[in-house]
């Protein structure tokens, strides 16, 4: 797997590059970079007492090296592929330091409505992960999971509002032949605060009943975008807001652009 996803990075990178808006949050923006961009996206995050859910005991868990690929074949549409190189816990009261490779997830988004990189824009994004972690020990749940999503995005005046909502579907590890279906929504503000500041604002997340592995979750994220050109860094403060989700943490992050032009 790792040889595989380096030899796709490397094949992606020989090709001309897109400006990700994304990072730090999970809520997609609508629009889409011109025809033959590509951004290459690095990042870790981290959140204490998330509950293991085989066990319920609470740990701190990180993820990381994150890695992420988004190649625009064309203006309407964004390909990517996303892996988590490595994910663990700390602390957990059964397992100790634990970790495993993290899940593949790859994407596709089409824009209906709106012009390349316009703040105004309708689009829809599907997505499946691939399992990869292991089970045993409550790192992830070793299951198939999809998502649909419509996007929309909306220029108010100088801020920009993301919304996502849409199906995900789930498959649980507890039960056989069972799964759980959700509304995945999210919900983004992204407001400039002068130079090479952006303010970034989001509440994401997953929206039913959930199961074991299979777990309903709510999440909001507050932080920066920094830099200009080429170059892109962000960071910022992860709360959970379920059950299943843990307290607080960080993430950040570095994004790399190359342009057409």
């Amino acid at each position: 797997m790792p040889r595989t996803l380096a030899f796709a990075a490397l094949i992606l990178l020989c090709a001309p590059a897109a400006r990700a808006q994304t990072r730090p949050l999970a809520t997609e923006e609508a629009s889409t970079a011109r025809a033959g961009t590509v951004v290459l996206e690095l990042g870790a995050q981290a959140i204490a007492d998330e509950p293991n859910f085989l066990t319920g005991q609470p740990r701190t868990r990180w993820d990381g090296p994150q890695l992420r690929l988004v190649y625009s074949p064309a203006d309407r549409v964004e390909l990517d592929l996303e892996w988590t190189a490595r994910v663990g816990a700390m602390d957990d009261p059964d397992y100790g330091d634990v970790s495993d490779f993290g899940d593949v997830a790859l994407r596709a988004k089409v824009r209906f409505a709106g012009g390349p990189g316009s703040p105004n824009a309708i689009g829809a994004r599907f997505a499946v992960i691939l399992p990869q972690t292991s089970f045993g020990n409550g790192l992830g749940p070793n299951t198939l999971r999809m998502s649909a999503q419509a996007l929309a995005s909306r220029a108010l005046g100088p801020v920009v509002l993301h919304l996502n909502a849409g199906l995900a579907i789930h498959d649980e590890p507890l039960r056989a032949h069972e799964q759980q279906d959700f509304l995945a929504y999210g919900a983004a503000l992204i407001a400039p605060i002068g130079g090479p500041l952006t303010l970034a604002a989001e509440v994401e997340g997953l929206a039913g009943e959930g199961a074991p592995g299979a777990d309903a979750r709510h999440e909001a994220r507050a932080g920066l975008r920094f830099g200009r050109g080429a170059w892109r860094g962000d960071a910022a403060v992860r709360r959970g807001l379920g059950d299943a989700d843990g307290t607080w943490g960080a993430i950040a992050g570095l994004t790399w652009t190359r342009s057409p032009d």
